[in-house]
């Protein structure tokens, strides 16, 4: 028998581990769902490169908490029709996925890009990671197998999709680039636009922008140099000149681009309570949800309004009455209507308690005093023949000397009992045949 407490601790462990074994070859997201570690994830592709259009979908998600996976679409401008170098940024169009947080169950499973292709000599790269190769020359860095789509490495995580190209790259252009200066507009998602100054010809030139507000900026490119990008903020993106010399190269507003994600916006939400002491109605408005305002108007009594900022919970209360009916307008759209109280089945009437009086004036008291005792502590009472008191016979409890006898004879037994047990225990008895 003593073998059994170390097999018992040898099976114990052997549980554990299989425990952390099971732990270990299930990841879990952060809702507790099954996730995909970022080696794991498969993607599946699509690329346009004529059109500078790319997208990519998350096959086998969500990310597991805490991991992301950027992607970005790059435009360049190029000195020909096949891959040649050097090559400058035109335009970039970078998002991610994201592993979900809170009380999100799933994330966005697919992503759109769309960059602006030159309409002369171009390369376009569909990349994993959000780093921007730029310039790209000689001796220098490449993207190699971070290029969506490749035989090895993180670019074979994704697959093409129907009808798609298997490699997501594109060398190529209509017709040749004019040697003279030109300007590319880009609009952001903030409101905001990016212009790209490039000069082709065979000597400097000057760029004048102008814009609303008394923006103004010169920028003086040499032959064949580095485009140079110049933004326009917000305040100032409207009738938007580019100039050369007298040759307007572009001009325009600030327009939104097709591509631009919409932020999620939270939905608040409301939940009311009937009890025994009337209606409490709750709306919660999540962090990422707009300013909400409902107003709860009751048939009996005043109406109460109430504003959530993002982030916020608010609460209102109508006391229980009968009949009592509150209506709820607004922008919640799960309380919107009305709703009636009823009194629960389980609440009761509170209980009233009886003062109890001092002795009577024809009872005098037994403790002699000047004045009455008002207490309203409950009086000890003692039994007597007649009232009940006894065993059902009529007859009188046991009483005074009598029950001490018993009481006595019992615990001598009690000890006597002891007693004897002990000595069994001591005692080393052999059985013999």
């Amino acid at each position: 028998m003593k073998m059994f407490p170390r097999a018992a601790a040898v099976v114990a462990a052997a549980l554990v581990g299989l425990t952390g074994l099971v732990g270990f070859s299930s990841p879990a997201s952060a809702t507790g769902e099954a996730c995909t570690t970022l080696e794991n994830a498969r993607y599946e592709h699509t690329f346009n490169g004529p059109a500078g259009t790319a997208g990519i979908t998350l096959t086998n998600g969500p990310l597991c908490a805490g991991l992301e996976q950027s992607f970005a679409l790059v435009s360049y401008t190029a000195p020909s029709a096949k891959f040649a170098l050097p090559q400058y940024v035109l335009d970039t169009s970078v998002k991610k996925f994201t592993a979900p947080t809170g009380s999100q169950k799933l994330t966005e499973s697919k992503l759109d890009f769309k960059v602006e292709v030159p309409q002369c000599f171009t390369q376009v790269d569909f990349v994993f990671g959000d780093k921007i190769l730029n310039p790209l020359t000689e001796g220098g860095e490449f993207y190699n197998d971070r290029k969506v789509g490749s035989d090895k490495n993180e670019g074979s995580r994704s697959t093409p999709a129907k009808d798609n190209p298997k490699y997501a790259w594109y060398n190529g252009g209509q017709g040749t680039c004019v040697s003279k200066p030109a300007a590319v507009a880009l609009p952001d998602c903030d409101g905001n636009v990016q212009l790209t100054l490039t000069n082709r010809s065979s000597h400097s030139e000057k760029f004048l922008i102008t814009a609303d507000g008394g923006f103004s900026k010169t920028e003086e490119l040499k032959a064949s140099a580095t485009p140079v990008t110049v933004t326009v903020p917000k305040a100032n993106a409207k009738n938007i000149v580019v100039k050369s010399g007298s040759t307007v190269l572009w001009s325009g507003d600030w327009t939104k681009p097709a591509d631009c994600q919409v932020p999620e916006v939270g939905k608040p939400t409301g939940t009311v309570t009937s009890n025994c002491d009337g209606l409490t109605f709750t709306v919660k408005n999540p962090q990422n949800g707009a300013v909400v305002t409902a107003t709860f108007t009751p048939n009996k009594g005043a109406a109460q309004t109430i504003t959530a900022q993002p982030g916020e919970t608010k609460t209102v209360t109508f006391a229980a009455a009968e009949n009592l009916k509150v209506a709820v307008s607004g922008g919640l759209d799960v309380l919107n209507g009305a709703v009636t109280w009823t009194k629960p089945a389980n609440c009761s009437t509170p209980a009233t308690t009886k003062p109890t009086t001092s002795p009577s004036a024809d009872k005098p008291s037994a403790t002699p005093s000047g004045t009455v005792s008002t207490s309203t502590s409950p009086v000890a009472t003692t039994p007597v023949a007649g009232d009940g008191g006894g065993d059902g016979d009529g007859e009188l409890p046991l009483t005074g000397s009598a029950a001490a006898g018993v009481a006595g004879g019992a615990f001598l037994l009690l000890v006597a009992g002891a007693v004897l047990y002990i000595l069994a225990r001591r005692r080393k008895v052999n059985f013999t045949a």
